[in-house]
């Protein structure tokens, strides 16, 4: 009986063993199985604590896409930046020699091309002159225009040009002033006719009055030059009353300032409108006194007293009208009065 009872209970301990154990094995299962889905949970949380698309973490705002990226984009920048500046900072000692030398190669570049070309210039120039020295520049013709009263042959003696010479050798400016040493001679062009030819285009001064002395005769220009020195009498007005010194009335001088203002004034008399038919009958123009202008006509054997010169126009017209009322009569005509309160009148002689 205790045998069985023995058995009995060994049964049911050894039941109780492995009920005990299978719990326990379950509850160690169950326990890992609890901690691996634990560890998953976390997990899981973890991951989508992070997840900024999903979820929103304590404390931490989302960030959307196109803000990250600009994030990423400015911090790459800066790190690109923080490269550059570095690589400035490396290369800021080293600068100032580049810089020198770039400057130094630049000036020697400047230099090199300066030289060549004035090198260049210099030797076009070199070759130019021995060109225009070569005999195919020697002059064979001098051709003299627009001379009336001073010959050919004197303009191309006075201006020291000789067949054969070069045609550059003498300068234009000494081949005017040789040829000016005439006075009748007011402006010179002087032109080359490349290759061998030498043109001489004169402009002339012509004899407008004479003054007389000692039986000579000086001519003078309307601006007022003397031009010759002769005996020889020209059909022109006779100037007298003037007071340019005898010893200045020689060829190339020129009359002094009184006499040069009053020329203006027998300048206005003779080129006025209504002196045309009156001024080939005027021999004479005394330019003494500066109130009273006095014309000599010799063939009419008429004396005119102009007065001060002023309104000529008016005077002249009267003067014409007395020269044809008084037709062979010897005397003198008055018009140098107002005219408006005096009137112009005919004296004749007795």
């Amino acid at each position: 009986m205790k045998s069985k009872k023995n058995e009995e209970l060994n049964f049911l301990y050894l039941n109780n063993q492995n009920s005990e154990d299978s719990k326990n094995k379950k509850t160690t299962s169950k326990k890992k199985k609890q901690k691996k889905s634990k560890k998953k949970v976390k997990e899981q949380h973890i991951d989508e604590s992070f997840n900024f698309e999903n979820e929103i973490v304590i404390g931490v705002t989302k960030i959307p896409k196109e803000k990250e990226k600009k994030i990423t984009s400015k911090n790459n920048k800066k790190s690109r930046n923080k490269s550059v500046d570095n690589k400035k900072g490396a290369d800021k000692k080293s600068a100032p020699k580049n810089k020198k030398n770039k400057k130094e190669t630049k000036k020697k570049r400047i230099i090199k091309k300066i030289l060549k070309w004035t090198s260049l210039i210099i030797v076009l120039l070199v070759a130019l002159v021995f060109f225009m020295m070569s005999p195919l520049f020697n002059v064979t013709e001098i051709t003299v225009l627009g001379n009336n009263g001073v010959s050919t042959e004197t303009i191309i003696s006075l201006s020291q040009i000789e067949i054969g010479s070069n045609i550059y050798k003498t300068s234009k400016e000494i081949i005017r002033k040789g040829i000016k040493e005439n006075a009748y001679i007011e402006s010179i062009e002087v032109k080359r006719r490349l290759p061998n030819k030498i043109e001489l285009e004169v402009k002339e001064r012509k004899t407008s009055y004479m003054l007389e002395y000692g039986g000579s005769f000086a001519y003078i220009n309307n601006q007022g030059y003397i031009l010759e020195v002769s005996n020889e009498k020209l059909d022109v007005p006779i100037i007298e009353g003037y007071t340019t010194n005898i010893e200045e009335l020689q060829a190339g001088n020129r009359l002094n300032k009184e006499d040069l203002t009053r020329l203006e004034t027998i300048l206005k008399i003779t080129e006025s409108k209504e002196s045309n038919e009156i001024l080939e009958k005027i021999n004479r123009i005394n330019i003494e006194d500066k109130q009273n202008y006095t014309l000599k006509m010799e063939e009419e054997k008429k004396t005119v007293y102009l007065g001060d010169a002023t309104k000529l126009n008016s005077r002249m017209v009267y003067l014409k009208a007395i020269l044809e009322d008084t037709k062979g009569l010897t005397g003198e005509i008055f018009i140098s009065g107002d005219l408006v309160k005096e009137k112009a009148f005919f004296r004749q002689a007795q």
